[in-house]
């Protein structure tokens, strides 16, 4: 399936720099995953891609990459349909400067914070196995506040992986936590047929941090209607009560995010 891909036009705000690249390889990952801890035997699944080039890959959701389309571009930024997706964000890796990038919209805000792409402290067991025709060997690591166990393949010399996840000598084929609350597993790779350009002009999003991101983004999934005021729409205050207590009642059932700490 092709995918459109609105974000080789997206802007970043970071400093004045810029990145280009062009995107090479795709890997295909399903996620399965239980956002609500109460309700493990009922997971949901989503599919994610991974898109990479020689300096830079972008991690998504597939719905987000297919569903964002650009409505309004320009030197201003860009506003873009809402995915239909648990996972409305883009994680950007720069190989160069071993950094990562985490944006999110949020209504007529773009944000993005950065952390060290090396933060992982993978521990090798060893141990070897086949997945899906690749000769994987099997690694460890603890993030965020849970434990993983994740297989990699040196047969894709790529070192990459699904999420925030990277620097194993080889591109990670299947990640899970030890309650398989969050289950990575690669669904295909490929050598795209012709190269995509990648460019961010790195311009229009706003710089925070992680706990400040977190904060904003729960402050908009409680009450929407507060966080950006639309002259268009107009709700009485028992209207907006009801609004509130059932946006509460969806954020209950999304308790056990893949990062805990």
């Amino acid at each position: 399936m092709k995918i459109t891909l609105f974000f080789i036009l997206f802007s970043v705000s970071l400093y004045s720099q810029n990145l280009k690249d062009q995107f090479q390889y795709k890997a295909t990952y399903k996620l399965t995953y239980r956002l609500d801890s109460t309700s493990v035997n009922n997971p949901k699944m989503e599919i994610m891609v991974l898109l990479i080039g020689e300096n830079t890959s972008v991690f998504s959701s597939r719905s987000k990459a297919i569903g964002n389309q650009p409505v309004v571009f320009s030197n201003s930024g860009h506003t873009s349909k809402t995915a239909v997706t648990d996972f409305q964000y883009f994680i950007i890796k720069d190989y160069k400067k071993d950094v990562l990038y985490f944006t999110r919209q949020i209504k007529e805000d773009f944000f993005y914070y950065e952390q060290p792409k090396n933060q992982f402290n993978w521990k090798l067991t060893g141990e070897t196995k086949i997945i899906n025709e690749y000769n994987a060997q099997k690694a460890t690591v603890k993030f965020s506040g849970r434990n993983y166990i994740v297989w990699f393949t040196s047969e894709i010399p790529i070192m990459d992986g699904p999420y925030k996840f990277n620097g194993l000598p080889g591109l990670i084929i299947e990640l899970y936590d030890m309650q398989k609350h969050y289950h990575f597993e690669l669904l295909g790779f490929e050598k795209l047929e012709t190269n995509t350009a990648f460019k961010t002009n790195l311009k229009h999003y706003i710089l925070t941090d992680r706990e400040t991101f977190k904060e904003t983004e729960l402050r908009y999934r409680r009450d929407p209607f507060s966080y950006s005021k639309n002259p268009n729409i107009t709700i009485t205050p028992e209207v907006h009560k009801k609004y509130i207590e059932s946006f509460a009642k969806l954020l209950e059932k999304e308790n056990n995010p893949l990062e805990l700490e």
